[in-house]
C-alpha cells in the first residue's frame, strides 16, 4: 500500500507540474527519468513525451517551443483550443461556473489552497491535479486506518464528482488541437492515469467497506 500511495503523490505532482506554465527544465528532466511497468497503460502517453525530449539535443530550445505551444493551446491571450478549466466543459464555454465555487469550497475544507496559485480560477487541471496530489500525500502521511481512509475517499469523491466529468472532454481537445507528440502524449498519460487511479480507488474502497461489513 505505501508503495501505491507514493507513486499516487508523485503522478499526481508531476501531472500538476506538467499543466503549470511555464514548463521548466526539472519538470522536463522528471519526464525524461520516469519509468513505469512493463504493459502498463501510461507506457503509450509516456513514451510519445520522452521521444519528444530525446529527438531535440537542443533542451534550452526545446523548452522554449514547448512553451509557445502551450501558451496557444491553453493559456492565450484570446481564445485557445483546450481551455485547462473545468467550468468550460462543463457550463457550456462559461468560465469561473459552479465548479470553480465547488472545487475552491473542497480545497478550504481541506486547508488546502496553494498561495503561488491564486490567480489561477479552482477549476484549472493544474489546481484539481495538485489537490489529488495533496491527498495521496495526506493518505501516505496518516497517523491512523481512519485517516488514511479519509483521505482516500475524498480522493475518490473528488475524481467522481469533478475530475473525470470533465478531463476526458479536455484532454481530446488537446489531442485534437496539437500535433506535438508532447502534448498529445500528455493528453493520453493524463486521462489513462485518472480513469486508473479512480477504479484503483473505487476497488480498494470497495474491499475495505466489504471487510468492515464481514462479507
Amino acid at each position: 500500500m505505501e508503495r501505491e500511495l507514493q507513486a499516487r503523490e508523485g503522478l499526481y505532482s508531476l501531472l500538476r507540474a506538467l499543466f503549470s506554465y511555464p514548463l521548466t527544465e526539472p519538470v522536463l528532466d522528471a519526464v525524461a527519468s520516469l519509468a513505469v511497468g512493463p504493459g502498463s497503460p501510461l507506457a503509450s502517453g509516456l513514451e510519445r513525451m520522452q521521444a519528444r525530449l530525446q529527438e531535440h539535443p537542443d533542451r534550452t530550445a526545446l523548452l522554449e517551443d514547448l512553451n509557445i505551444e502551450m501558451t496557444r493551446l491553453m493559456e492565450g491571450p484570446g481564445r485557445v483550443p483546450a481551455p485547462p478549466y473545468a467550468s468550460f466543459y462543463l457550463c457550456g464555454g462559461q468560465l469561473m461556473g459552479p465548479p470553480a465555487i465547488a472545487a475552491r469550497q473542497i480545497y478550504l475544507t481541506w486547508q488546502a489552497i496553494p498561495e503561488a496559485d491564486w490567480r489561477l480560477p479552482a477549476d484549472h487541471i493544474a489546481l484539481e491535479l495538485g489537490f489529488l496530489a495533496h491527498l495521496a500525500r495526506r493518505a501516505r502521511q496518516a497517523a491512523d486506518p481512519e485517516e488514511r481512509a479519509r483521505a482516500l475517499q475524498a480522493s475518490r469523491d473528488f475524481l467522481q464528482q469533478h475530475v473525470w466529468s470533465w478531463v476526458p472532454h479536455f484532454c481530446q481537445a488537446l489531442r485534437e488541437a496539437s500535433a506535438d507528440p508532447f502534448f498529445r502524449g500528455l493528453a493520453e498519460l493524463t486521462q489513462e492515469a485518472v480513469g486508473l487511479d479512480l477504479q484503483w480507488l473505487e476497488g480498494l474502497l470497495t474491499e475495505d467497506s466489504d471487510r468492515l461489513c464481514g462479507i
